[in-house]
């Protein structure tokens, strides 16, 4: 709220001057200045003393554009890598694990006493070769002091080592100590072929970003690893030890460079001071220098675009990072990246009297002038804010000290000063209270125009904006914020919110997702007319009765609608009954009469799409008068993919063909196409295509083409910055998102804004040619087993033939939903030889009983007559077998199946019980009313009474449509229970601590547990 009245403070002292074009530069405006530089209590850092050779051990000749480059030369200048003679570092060699304890131990800082005794035991004699052999001893030596590597571990530490080991060794260099009882679930997927004293260790260095994991979600424990890989490990590993290790790091943008000769005493001194604005405000001077006497040289490794140099590689304008050890500075690399930026806003956001402002950049001017007895250049660019107001951004630069009082600018994926922007630039840039710009971002801006009928006005509150709602004149409506310096007008003349009424007619203008300008007219030529569906109301569902609804509106106010026989209910474009309405969904609800409560349509929002699958192929044919699209195997000769976790599976058929209708979307990056654009320029181009079913038909609801090689990865999501359509991971890899990316979350189809940090996701790319850029292709947020539980089928045995059985009095799972019993019969579920199918009747005698013997068997209702049936007597002419399995959509066959007589739990007697056949669905319905969906993982095995314990567990909330935790752990029984993992079952004992698991259970008997 305070941002909104210092905005609202502004906007009124500059609502005299508005303008709406660019005025001469000799016309005055209001003028914002960069961010204020006090250099008088600057930190000063001053390179190493040992500056010229930290330069010599950190230039590398083989190392340009090699994976991990940057880590390479970072740790050279930390002093924890070396030179492998010839200046080369050999970064594609496999590491040996002299190389890894070596480069531990000097990340510990004990290379001096390594070097101590290496030097009191060689002499003038020693060979090139013993000489290495003395040092490899040495360094072992003092990693068994360190506790690094243990006696057992001493074995050919000269050939390539495990990345297992590396991990073990690295996470005790660093002091994470091993945790035997871990308590989540192991995020690599080959967790089993580790060590099981190494799990949790693993885990814990994975988890926090030091040893990433391969694309495909594995760790890969018996692989080597790269030089260059163990560079990147290395520096990762580090940031962990700087507090101890007294190493400490900044970022900044350089405002000046100042190079001088200073004669002292017959000592001439060569200094270059780099001036740095830190994201902070502060200023911090880098001090290079050269002494004439001695022969001293105190300065630091600065790396840039790739090469290796000294200070002098600095100008004005570089965003840098800076490292310091024991308070010398070590090492300044320029990046280009959106990193300064981000540390800005995390400085800025405690700021409640900062705003936003976005404009245009119009002109460019500088003058010369004398302030405070300095001459100084001042460079003004005129930006015309999106209110229309006109505004000049000043920097300064003195001319005698060099110091910029520059604005950090991000321009282009680069960070550098103003002198990055252009006449034409579309910019946001923030603004402090004391009229300061912390940062400019040129980004395009998001102008669009819109013309309809108001509908609701809300009026501006300390939760949020005002806010319109329009009926635009495409029947589709539309809801915004208003920008506190939203120009209102009504007949031409400068108006308030308030005199906006219901039914006005009005064009707006939309920038940023916020209403800038708003034109009504107060005559609407037909007063009082409301044609149909002319009211509407715009909220949530919070409950649904018989006859009606409540509704939370978007202002808060709850109100009650009635339903109707006449009422129409519509999702998705699709017609759809009264029972599709659910609490928590958002809704709007139309009238025909402007004061009734009658609701005559209410449409379901639902910008998400439940989709089928998302397939992976190369286009073979566009048909555009069937609308139908037929791929083939992404190199023609294989099958086409679907991807399925974190994976492209082959699909069933060699060539599948896909149909398309009106809503289907085509995109080449973010080039929007039309089918036969498609069909024209990119048939042959291997593509993805997300599925849904339209009346059983597989349908494309969104085709990208794929321009570029295609790489996968696992990772956590750092930023979003959906201004710019982009983000980054966890392993440092950026994402363009383009129109055509796919999002796919909790198995819905959703728009890319629904990427948030934090999110876990797996993402294919590609990087299109011609460019270093990769654009998202698909994001998954991953969700293991997603609709795990609609492979489950419960019901009772109907018959049973020589492959198949059928069922009647059956349910199953959709979207973890139970279905209501259906009394009628199903179709045909087959069974295999490898089905596992077992009779649990008698849990003194449980029977598995062969496939090809099952139709043998008496299972089928008809085989079980009850010989003393009478129709004035409880019980059941047939004493049919209840039946709970797992099957393999694919093609409906049996997994596993589990059968009991007379009722579906053990001590359950409903055919003796029964009157009435038509009795069993209500019965069964009663017995579901215990069902439950939990999951979480395992952390006890309890023999004595057949159950496993679980924690941070999580029971489906049917009324909610999501997960609820549990406050406290839970036990499930498994003693009748279906254990599958990896779509095979698996027995109990199989089960182990730390799995995690999904559990169908009625009360505390678990049907079906899935192992993750």
């Amino acid at each position: 709220m305070k941002k909104l009245l210092a905005l609202l403070l502004i906007v009124s002292m500059f609502s005299s001057m508005v303008v709406f074009a660019a005025a001469p530069f000799d016309v005055p405006v209001p003028e914002f200045t960069a961010l204020k530089t006090d250099t008088t209590n600057a930190n000063t850092l001053t390179g190493s003393n040992k500056g010229k050779d930290l330069i010599t051990n950190s230039y590398f000749s083989d190392i340009r554009n090699t994976y991990g480059h940057e880590s390479i030369v970072r740790m050279a200048a930390l002093g924890v890598v070396k030179q492998y003679g010839d200046k080369k570092y050999y970064p594609a060699s496999k590491a040996t694990g002299y190389d890894v304890l070596g480069m531990l131990v000097r990340m510990r800082g004990n290379e001096a006493a390594v070097m101590q005794r290496v030097y009191n035991q060689a002499g003038s004699s020693t060979t090139t070769a013993a000489l290495k052999q003395l040092m490899d001893q040495e360094y072992l030596v003092e990693a068994q002091t360190l506790g690094i590597i243990n006696a057992t571990e001493v074995l050919n530490l000269g050939s390539p080592t495990t990345k297992e080991l590396l991990a073990v060794w690295t996470s005790r260099a660093i002091g994470l100590a091993p945790v035997f009882n871990q308590q989540t679930v192991f995020t690599y997927s080959d967790w089993a072929s580790v060590n099981p004293v190494y799990r949790s260790l693993i885990e814990d260095m994975t988890t926090n970003g030091i040893i990433p994991l391969k694309n495909d979600g594995t760790f890969a424990p018996k692989e080597n690893v790269t030089r260059g890989e163990l560079a990147v490990i290395m520096a990762s590993a580090l940031e962990t030890q700087y507090a101890a290790r007294t190493i400490t790091t900044g970022f900044g943008l350089v405002i000046g460079v100042k190079p001088e000769t200073i004669y002292n005493n017959g000592d001439t001194v060569k200094r270059n001071t780099v001036t740095v604005k830190n994201t902070d405000g502060t200023v911090t001077k880098l001090v290079s220098e050269t002494h004439s006497k001695g022969n001293q040289q105190f300065d630091y490794v600065t790396h840039k675009n790739g090469i290796v140099s000294n200070n002098a590689n600095l100008k004005l304008g570089d965003e840098v990072e800076y490292v310091t050890l024991a308070g010398a500075l070590q090492y300044v690399q320029v990046i280009d990246n959106n990193l300064i930026l981000e540390k800005i806003a995390a400085n800025s956001s405690a700021d409640l009297y900062t705003t936003f402002h976005y404009g245009t950049l119009v002109d460019i001017n500088s003058k010369t002038q004398y302030k405070n007895g300095k001459t100084v250049v001042t460079e003004i660019y005129r930006v015309v804010d999106i209110t229309g107001d006109v505004f000049d951004i000043l920097v300064d630069e003195d001319l005698y000290t060099g110091i910029r009082e520059d604005v950090i600018t991000y321009k282009e994926s680069k960070v550098g000063g103003v002198h990055l922007l252009a006449v034409g630039d579309v910019m946001e840039y923030l603004v402090n209270e004391n009229r300061e710009i912390i940062y400019i971002k040129v980004a395009p801006l998001d102008k669009t125009k819109l013309s309809g009928t108001v509908r609701e006005i809300t009026p501006i509150s300390a939760d949020g904006p005002a806010t319109m709602t329009i009926y635009g004149y495409d029947d589709k409506v539309y809801q915004f914020p208003l920008a506190p310096y939203a120009n209102l007008r009504i007949n031409d003349r400068v108006t308030n919110i308030n005199n906006f009424v219901y039914g006005m007619p009005v064009d707006v203008e939309i920038s940023n997702g916020y209403i800038i300008l708003v034109e009504g007219e107060s005559y609407s030529g037909e007063p009082g007319y409301i044609p149909k569906y002319g009211k509407m109301r715009m909220g949530e569902i919070v409950t649904v009765y018989q006859n009606s609804f409540s509704v939370k509106l978007s202002n808060g106010k709850m109100e009650i609608y009635d339903l109707n026989q006449e009422t129409q209910y519509t999702k998705d474009g699709n017609v759809v009954s009264k029972e599709a309405l659910k609490p928590g969904m958002s809704v709007k609800v139309y009238f025909d009469n402007i004061s009734a409560l009658d609701a005559s349509k209410v449409e379901i929002e639902a910008p998400e799409i439940l989709f089928e699958i998302i397939y992976k192929g190369k286009i073979k044919n566009v048909n555009g008068a069937r609308k139908e699209i037929q791929i083939i195997g992404s190199d023609g000769v294989s099958k086409p993919e679907y991807i399925s976790n974190n994976d492209w599976l082959p699909a069933d058929s060699y060539s599948i063909n896909l149909k398309t209708d009106d809503k289907t979307e085509y995109y080449a990056g973010n080039q929007k196409l039309t089918i036969n654009e498609l069909e024209r320029n990119y048939s042959g181009y291997q593509m993805y295509a997300v599925i849904k079913k339209v009346f059983g038909q597989p349908t494309v609801v969104r085709l990208s083409v794929k321009t570029g090689g295609e790489m996968m990865f696992s990772s956590t999501v750092r930023t979003v910055d959906h201004t710019l359509g982009s983000f980054d991971i966890a392993t440092k890899e950026n994402f363009n998102i383009t129109d055509g990316t796919i999002v796919i979350k909790d198995g819905l189809v959703v728009p890319s804004s629904q990427l948030k940090a934090r999110d876990t996701v797996f993402v294919v790319s590609e990087s299109p040619m011609g460019a270093y850029d990769k654009n998202a292709m698909v994001v998954k947020v991953v969700t293991p087993y997603d609709n795990i539980f609609d492979k489950i089928r419960i019901g009772a045995v109907e018959t049973v033939n020589p492959s198949n059985i059928t069922f009647r009095n059956y349910t199953q799972y959709t979207n973890n939903f139970l279905n209501a019993v259906n009394p009628n019969e199903t179709g045909y579920y087959k069974f295999y030889t490898d089905s596992k199918i077992v009779d649990i009747t008698d849990p003194a005698n449980i029977k598995t009983i062969k496939p090809a013997d099952f139709w043998h068997a008496s299972y089928a209702r008809s085989e079980n007559v009850d010989k003393n049936y009478s129709s004035s007597t409880a019980g059941l002419q047939f004493e049919r077998y209840y039946a709970f399995m797992v099957v393999n959509e694919a093609d409906s066959s049996i997994i596993a199946m589990h059968l009991r007589h007379k009722g579906l739990l053990s001590g359950q007697n409903l055919d003796d019980t029964l009157y009435k056949e038509t009795d069993i669905p209500t019965k069964l319905e009663e017995t579901f009313t215990g069902a439950v969906l939990s999951r979480g993982i395992v952390t006890s095995d309890d023999t004595t009474w057949d159950r496993v314990e679980i924690t941070d567990s999580h029971d489906w909330t049917d009324y909610t449509g999501q997960w609820t935790a549990n406050k406290a752990n839970i036990f499930v029984k498994y003693t009748d229970a279906i254990v599958i993992k990896n779509n095979k079952v698996i027995s109990v004992e199989d089960i182990q601590m730390g799995d995690y698991i999904y559990v169908m259970r009625i009360k505390e008997n678990a049907l079906v547990i899935f192992v993750q």
